[in-house]
C-alpha cells in the first residue's frame, strides 16, 4: 500500500475534515476582529490579547481558568496566525480522518489545555496565547496512530511518515529553544496531551469508549499535578488574613500610579505626549502594576469579611479597566473608547471617595469607643 492508497482509505472513512476547516476559520475570523478592534493587520498588542482571554498566571491562577482554553484561539500577529493555520490545515485534515471528527477534536482540545498548563507551570508572568501547543498534540496523536496500527501500514510507508513526523516535532521544538518568545512549555505539555490522548484513541487492543476515558483522564490527572505545583505569581495573592498593612500598602500604591496616569491623560490632551510613548507608558508600567493589584485582591476578597478588600477590589478593576479602554482608543482612535476610558476613570474616583468617607466615619467610631472605656 503507497501513499496514495493510504490516503484514499482515510478519505473513504471520514471523506471531510469538517472541524480542522472549522478550527482554521474560528481561529482567522478571531484575529481578523481583534485586528479591526486594534486597528493593525499585522501585530496585536499584549494588553488586548490579554483582555481577550490570554493565558497569564495572575489571571489565569486567580480564578479565570477558561483562559487555557480561549488563549488557543489568540495570536500576536499576522504570520504567528498564519503560520499556525498551515499547519493546522494540513496536519489536522490527516488526523482528523484516522480519529474520527469527535476524538479528532477532544485530542485537539485536550492537548491544547495540557499545554496552557504546563507554561503556567513553566512560568508565570508571560502572556501566553496561539494554538501551537494543540498543533502539537495533533504531531503526537499522529506518531502514535502509526506506531499502533504499523501492522496494517505498508512497512516503507510507515518508515517514511514516521520519520517525517519526528523530524517535523524535533526540528518545531528545536527552533523554540532557539528562537526567543517562543512558548516551548506549551509546545511540550501539548505534544504529552496528544501523545496520552492519541495513544487512548488509537489503541485497537482497547475499547475505545473505555481507552478514550482512560486517556482524558490522565490528562486531567496531569494538568491538575502541574497546576497544584504551578507557583501563584508575586502579587497575585496576599497573606492568609487580610490585614490593615495589606489594605495600606495598596493605598499607598495607588497614589503615584493615579498620579503617572493623569500625567499621560494630560499630556495627550496638551500634545507633550504622543501616542507611542503614551501606550509604552501604559502597557509597560501602569497597566502591569494594575493588573496585578486587582489579580491582588480577587484572590483575597473572597475569603475575608473585611469591606475593604471588595471595595479597593471594585477601585482597582475600574481604574484597570479605565487603562485598558484608554489603550484600545489610542490604537483604534475609536472616541467611544477614550469616552469609556473617561467614564471608568470617574467611576473609580466616586468608589475612592465612598471608601474613604466609610473608612473615616469607622475610624472615628472606634475611637469614640476608646475614649468611652
Amino acid at each position: 500500500m503507497d501513499y496514495d492508497d493510504f490516503l484514499a482509505g482515510l478519505h473513504a472513512r471520514v471523506p471531510r475534515a469538517a472541524i480542522t476547516l472549522a478550527l482554521v476559520v474560528l481561529n482567522l475570523g478571531i484575529y481578523v476582529v481583534i485586528a479591526f478592534q486594534a486597528g493593525s493587520a499585522w501585530t496585536l498588542g499584549t494588553p488586548l490579547l490579554l483582555a481577550w482571554g490570554g493565558n497569564e498566571g495572575a489571571h489565569t491562577l486567580a480564578g479565570e481558568p477558561w483562559r487555557l482554553l480561549s488563549a488557543m484561539f489568540l495570536h500576536g500577529g499576522a504570520l504567528h496566525v498564519g503560520l499556525n493555520m498551515l499547519a493546522l490545515y494540513q496536519v489536522g485534515q490527516l488526523v482528523e480522518r484516522m480519529f474520527g471528527h469527535v476524538r479528532y477534536l477532544l485530542i485537539y482540545l485536550g492537548a491544547g489545555v495540557l499545554g496552557g498548563v504546563a507554561s503556567l507551570w513553566w512560568r508565570q508572568d508571560v502572556v501566553s496565547i496561539g494554538a501551537s501547543g494543540a498543533i502539537f498534540g495533533l504531531f503526537g496523536a499522529l506518531l502514535v496512530y502509526l506506531l499502533a496500527h504499523r501492522r496494517a501500514i505498508d512497512a516503507e510507508l510507515f518508515r517514511s511518515l514516521r520519520k517525517t513526523t519526528l523530524g517535523l516535532i524535533g526540528y518545531s521544538l528545536l527552533i523554540g529553544f532557539v528562537i526567543p518568545g517562543v512558548d516551548n512549555a506549551a509546545h511540550v505539555g501539548g505534544l504529552v496531551g496528544g501523545l496520552l490522548l492519541g495513544a487512548s484513541f488509537a489503541s485497537p487492543r482497547l475499547r475505545p469508549r473505555a481507552a478514550g476515558l482512560g486517556g482524558i483522564a490522565i490528562c486531567i490527572a496531569l494538568g491538575v499535578l502541574m497546576w497544584h505545583e504551578t507557583p501563584v505569581p508575586h502579587g497575585a495573592s496576599v497573606p492568609d488574613a487580610f490585614r490593615l498593612d495589606a489594605v495600606r500598602a495598596f493605598i499607598e500604591a495607588q497614589p503615584e500610579l493615579v498620579s503617572t496616569e493623569q500625567a499621560v491623560v494630560d499630556g495627550l490632551r496638551d500634545g507633550s505626549m504622543s501616542k507611542v510613548v503614551a501606550l509604552e507608558e501604559i502597557e509597560r508600567g501602569l497597566l502591569p502594576q494594575w493588573e496585578r493589584l486587582v489579580a491582588g485582591l480577587a484572590a483575597e476578597a473572597p475569603q475575608t469579611s473585611d469591606w475593604r478588600a471588595g471595595a479597593l477590589l471594585h477601585y482597582a478593576k475600574a481604574r484597570r479597566d479605565a487603562l485598558r479602554a484608554l489603550v484600545l482608543g489610542l490604537q483604534t482612535g475609536h472616541r467611544g473608547w477614550l469616552e469609556s476610558a473617561g467614564t471608568l476613570r470617574n467611576e473609580a474616583g466616586d468608589v475612592l471617595a465612598a471608601y474613604q468617607l466609610r473608612d473615616s466615619l469607622e475610624r472615628a467610631r472606634q475611637d469614640a469607643g476608646a475614649d468611652r472605656r
